[in-house]
């Protein structure tokens, strides 16, 4: 099953776009994977995304979920991380 939705990711005062594409299918073991992201927020990312979805009263299927975030105009490089060397903290 694949799910397509558009979003936008902040940078300063400015929204860019995001589409996020999800798709569950089935696996020998459950497992979620983020893509899009560098590794670092990759690897932070993963438990907040599933978490928040039990939390928020959503069963997670015991299947493989595959989660993929493409930026519309910029590289996340130039997008999100350079916050980072400023002292900033990012907030996927």
């Amino acid at each position: 099953m694949l799910a397509k939705l558009h979003t936008f990711s902040l940078l300063g005062i400015d929204a860019l776009p995001v589409e996020v594409e999800v798709d569950v299918s089935p696996a020998a073991l459950p497992k979620t994977v983020l893509v899009g992201l560098p590794e670092q927020a990759v690897k932070e990312s993963i438990h907040r995304i599933e978490r928040a979805l039990v939390n928020s009263g959503f069963v997670l299927p015991a299947n493989r979920i595959v989660i993929n975030l493409a930026p519309g105009r910029s590289r996340w490089e130039s997008m999100t991380f350079p916050l980072k060397s400023r002292g900033f903290r990012h907030f996927p």
